[in-house]
């Protein structure tokens, strides 16, 4: 799963990557070290945003918490799912098929349960390259406001995360972006030695702290009993 994640990077680079156009200056976006769910976040597709057809690549805020357009607001709104079976469930059935996207991030958190508790750890591309989760996406509306929100897919961990979590982001490199976002093509397991992890303090535990340090490695007494 990915409960945290990232995103500090300025967006033009965002943008020059993925060959799209960047998010408007009237947009506000600010980055963020701890995005949390309920967040808003740019999110790059090819789906016009209203209706199900090919767009040029853009960027779009939407909100993280997958709302149906048919469902009512509810607090239990998923933040992941699962690729295996995304296409199957009634809650993610159209958006798999129709609205897909990117997650831009510089990195994502996941938890490692240990005698001590649970650690956070911090996961990135081992070259510090930009990594670009699979969203899909939905738009619901009660005729007076409108919501774009997501939910990332996940699939089983690698071994570069295994020992962390048992499972990942479904990562897409940005050559394989036109098969996932026209086509729904996921790519094959994420190839190993690309993705490292380092332990980070528990600060990032609470969504109100959100600061460079949240990312930065911390001495860790797990490192040889875990193998990392």
């Amino acid at each position: 799963m990915c409960g945290r994640f990232a995103l500090a990077r300025p967006l033009q680079e965002v943008a020059n990557s993925l060959n799209c156009e960047p998010l408007s200056d009237l947009t506000p976006f600010e980055p963020s070290w701890n995005v949390a769910p309920q967040a808003w976040v740019p999110i790059v597709t090819q789906t016009d945003v209203e209706r199900n057809q090919p767009a040029p690549r853009h960027m779009r805020l939407m909100r993280w918490g997958f709302r149906p357009s048919w469902a009512q607001p509810s607090n239990r709104e998923p933040i992941n799912a699962r690729s295996e079976t995304a296409h199957e469930k009634p809650m993610f059935r159209s958006a798999r098929i129709h609205r897909r996207g990117l997650l831009p991030a510089d990195g994502w958190f996941e938890w490692m349960t240990t005698p001590q508790g649970k650690t956070p750890w911090y996961h990135y591309h081992t070259k510090g390259s930009l990594s670009y989760m699979a969203v899909i996406f939905d738009q619901w509306s009660d005729g007076e406001n409108m919501i774009e929100s997501y939910a990332i897919l996940t699939r089983d961990s690698n071994e570069d995360c295994q020992p962390v979590h048992h499972r990942m982001p479904v990562l897409v490199r940005p050559d394989q972006s036109d098969a996932w976002l026209e086509h729904g093509t996921l790519p094959p397991v994420t190839e190993l030695g690309i993705i490292d992890r380092h332990a980070v303090a528990r600060d990032v535990n609470h969504a109100q702290h959100d600061h460079a340090g949240l990312i930065e490695p911390i001495a860790t007494l797990f490192d040889q009993e875990y193998g990392v």
